[in-house]
Formats: structure tokens, sequence, C-alpha cells
């Protein structure tokens, strides 16, 4: 015969569920799918691609930083500054892959001036993101 109580017996079955719905949320990380390793330089294509590599990387290792709080994002901003300058010196030589290396030198730009004016939003992160995984998705093989 059991000692419990209905209300202990609800209680129990209540923390059980918490935790199983906790475990769950905690497995799951911010966006539920696991991050890609970071390509090596070597996997880009040949040409054009392979000299965009460093800089695509860089910048993909420095927006993947867990530092993107209201203090950590200015030295994201700040970091990208290199990666940024390399690509831009670069878009006059990218060929068809021109309009890529803008639109990720563009969202480093935006980023760093709504970081510098204190009008900084996470979607600005995201884009520069965006952009640089899908230009390194058209420079490797495995995408």
């Amino acid at each position: 015969m059991s000692t419990r109580t209905p209300t202990r017996t609800k209680a129990a079955a209540l923390t059980m569920g918490m935790l199983a719905v906790a475990g769950t949320v905690a497995g799951c990380g911010k966006s539920g799918a696991a991050v890609k390793p970071l390509p090596a330089v070597e996997t880009f294509q040949p040409g054009t691609c392979r000299d965009l590599a460093s800089g695509l990387v860089d910048t993909l290792r420095i927006t993947r930083r867990g530092d993107h709080g209201p203090g950590g994002v200015r030295s994201v901003a700040t970091d990208l500054i290199p990666p940024q300058d390399r690509l831009y010196e670069q878009i006059s030589h990218a060929g068809e892959y021109a309009p890529d290396v803008e639109r990720v030198t563009t969202a480093i730009g935006f980023l760093r001036l709504r970081v510098d004016s204190g009008s900084y939003d996470q979607r600005l992160l995201t884009e520069v993101t965006t952009a640089t995984e899908a230009l390194v998705r058209r420079c490797t093989p495995t995408g």
C-alpha cells in the first residue's frame, strides 16, 4: 500500500514533467540545429574561392563566438574589420562571386555601423552569417 497522498503524487508527476521539458529544451540549443564545423581553406575550390577562403572562414569563426551580448557584440564588430577589409579588396577580382562578396562586406559594414551608433539588432549578425555561409556553400564542393 502506497503512503503517497494524491497531492504528493500530482506534485511528483508535475516535477517529472517539468524536468522532461527542461531536458528537451536544453538539448535543443539556440536553434535546435547542429552548427557545421568551419571549413578548411583547402576545401575551397581553387582560384577565386580559395583566395576568398581565409576571409570567409575568419568571418564565420568570429560570428560563431558566444559573446553576442551587448558588450560582446562590440568586440565581434571590431574583430570583423580585418576579414571585411581583405574581402573588400578582392571584390574587383571576384568575377561571378563579386555580388556575394559585396553582400558579405556590406552586411559586416551595417553591423559595425549599427554597433557604433548604439542601434544594434541581432538580425544584423544573422545577415553576416547567412551571407557568409551562402558564399561558402558556393565555394566548397560539399557546401
